[in-house]
């Protein structure tokens, strides 16, 4: 069979959004992703996901975002989601899908990437050195969360 790295197609929404849960069950997480293909639908106009096709299947899938750094004073991508099916892995594929996307946020003036890696996800950490990126002990994620956010915004914290 062929494989083919490409942007992901609307109506293969679905599929990508099963592979993020997917990817939450392989990290062995109690969340629940409540990413669906229509919410990845309407989101096209800030996400870019890059899928691995074999043959006709969905293999696996990168999802970016542009962002911005003011450390930097740089444009960047920040990767959402990176996920290959089980069965398709050890064929480079989180390599061309991470590559591929890459490469399209470069055209639009990306010049880092940047990511986080579950903790527990030992074999992502050591993909991600062997591509060279460097941990960054320093930075810690802080995350206001729907129901706060929403708190947050009527004043009630």
């Amino acid at each position: 069979m062929s494989l083919d790295v490409r942007q992901m197609r609307a109506d293969e929404a679905e599929t990508v959004a099963g592979m993020v849960h997917g990817l939450a069950l392989h990290i062995g997480t109690d969340f629940v992703p409540a990413l669906t293909g229509e919410k990845l639908r309407n989101a096209s106009d800030l996400i870019d996901v890059v899928v691995a096709d074999d043959g006709g299947k969905l293999v696996g899938a990168c999802l970016g975002l542009m962002t911005f750094s003011t450390w930097r004073g740089a444009p960047g991508l920040y990767v959402v989601d990176l996920f290959v099916l089980p069965e398709a892995r050890g064929r480079n594929l989180g390599l061309d899908l991470l590559r591929c996307s890459a490469r399209r946020f470069a055209a639009r003036g990306a010049q880092f990437i940047k990511l986080e890696v579950d903790e527990t996800n030992t074999g992502a950490e050591r993909f991600y050195a062997r591509l060279g990126f460097n941990k960054k002990p320093e930075d810690r994620l802080h995350i206001l969360e729907q129901d706060q956010f929403k708190q947050f915004l009527g004043g009630n914290t």
